[in-house]
């Protein structure tokens, strides 16, 4: 029996899939068995399957779709169960260069402490750039950091980077882990998002390390770019966020993570609500609802909204510009948030120049991190942050005034109720 058992995850991504599979095939080493799971596809993904790869995948189809770690584990079991030392989990839009599973087998044999080894991921449309080289985990601000993201490869960095988790696009498992221990197969209950990085942190819970390997590499889409139709990615990445903290942020720091958390659930919050994405701001208070009261696995469809992000505050910035001839921006270091700015004013209104001249400008616009941090209320400059937030009106520097209290009312609101949640998770 191959030591290894490789597990695609699939769901309408009929053309890349197959590529997927066709550089699995090509890699230099055979010392593998490939697992194809379906998540109940409305392409032709099964039909382009079973057609150009027959016999050399084992095809397993979901009658729904139970998301990325639901349909992972559909193979997972599979794998576990029939006893392979070493488990494979490839996205259904990644493609792993003819060394990598060598690579990253290799070096888990060597290396027994190690539990989770991911490939160095690179972005398909530029892979000259880094996607990931794994991911940490920061438990004092209640996030993480993509290790080296959009980074240009020149070859300078360390060919084996530590970690707190890899990204499950393309990553091995050692199968021994999974069976012996608290870890088990990927975590269910998150349908999709955050489930890699709570796998990867109960490997290190486990006493097992997670690294990426440079020498073994792996191109992966990571998604259109494109605005997505409705609030799908919000609902997940916040519910699931939050409730990671919640589950493993160690006992003596909850009261200061549950500022942090809910902190940012009320600065996104506040600020699409300045925005005017209504739809973003119902979909957050679903999530935390959620949250509160432990409700996990698939979201109720209601709770996944038409995504209104951008609309509103793009046309009130251009409805603003259309009587305006000359402008002028102070970039204040943020150079490329400037460019930006520059492409949209452009298109907003093609009559509008721009002028080396601040003092005869018809509009200063103020580059800034966060408008919600500005202190200059007078209106003679824009201040803009990279989202395009703006302030524009003497009833928006109203709203910039009250963010603090506000944010104030709200943890004072939601901190207890926050901390009797989590310790009741944590039970």
């Amino acid at each position: 029996m191959n030591p290894i058992g490789i597990v695609i995850c699939n769901y309408n991504k009929s053309r890349f899939v197959v590529e997927c599979i066709q550089s699995i095939l090509e890699s230099k080493e055979q010392n593998f068995d490939i697992y194809v799971v379906d998540n109940a596809s409305t392409d032709d993904s099964v039909e382009q399957i079973k057609t150009r790869y027959g016999n050399q995948v084992t095809l397993i189809e979901n009658t729904e779709n139970l998301g990325g770690s639901g349909g992972f584990n559909s193979g997972l079991r599979i794998v576990r169960d029939k006893g392979y030392r070493y488990f494979m989990c490839l996205d259904d839009d990644a493609m792993v260069d003819e060394n990598a599973i060598h690579t990253l087998y290799t070096y888990m044999e060597e290396h027994p402490d190690v539990g989770m080894a991911g490939c160095r991921v690179y972005h398909t449309q530029m892979p000259e750039y880094i996607q990931q080289c794994g991911l940490t985990i920061d438990f004092k601000h209640c996030t993480i950091q993509t290790l080296y993201a959009d980074t240009l490869e020149d070859g300078s960095l360390p060919d084996v980077i530590s970690c707190d988790a890899a990204a499950t696009c393309a990553l091995m498992v050692r199968g021994s882990v999974i069976r012996e221990t608290n870890v088990g197969i990927m975590p269910e209950d998150n349908f999709i998002y955050w489930d890699d990085i709570e796998w990867g942190y109960r490997m290190h819970l486990a006493g097992y390390r997670t690294v990426t390997l440079g020498s073994a590499k792996a191109l992966h889409q990571m998604g259109a770019t494109t605005k997505k139709s409705n609030t799908f990615i919000n609902y997940y990445m916040w519910r699931n966020r939050t409730n990671f903290f919640m589950r493993y942020t160690p006992e003596e720091n909850l009261d200061e993570m549950s500022i942090h958390a809910l902190g940012d659930i009320f600065d996104y919050m506040y600020e699409s609500m300045f925005r005017e994405e209504h739809n973003n701001v119902q979909t957050i208070a679903y999530a935390l609802q959620d949250v509160l009261q432990g409700v996990r696995g698939k979201a109720a469809e209601y709770k996944l909204l038409p995504n209104d992000a951008d609309d509103a505050v793009d046309e009130r910035l251009t409805a603003y510009v259309q009587d305006k001839n000359t402008f002028f921006i102070v970039e204040d270091g943020y150079s490329e948030e400037a460019g930006f700015l520059r492409n949209f004013l452009q298109k907003a209104n093609p009559a509008l120049t721009e002028t080396d001249q601040k003092n005869q400008a018809d509009v200063i616009f103020h580059m800034c991190e966060n408008v919600f941090r500005v202190q200059d209320f007078s209106l003679k400059e824009i201040y803009i942050d990279e989202n395009r937030t703006c302030i524009l009106s003497e009833e928006d520097v109203l709203t910039v005034k009250n963010y603090e209290y506000c944010k104030s009312l709200f943890l004072y609101m939601n901190q207890g109720v926050f901390l009797a949640a989590a310790n009741n998770l944590r039970k």
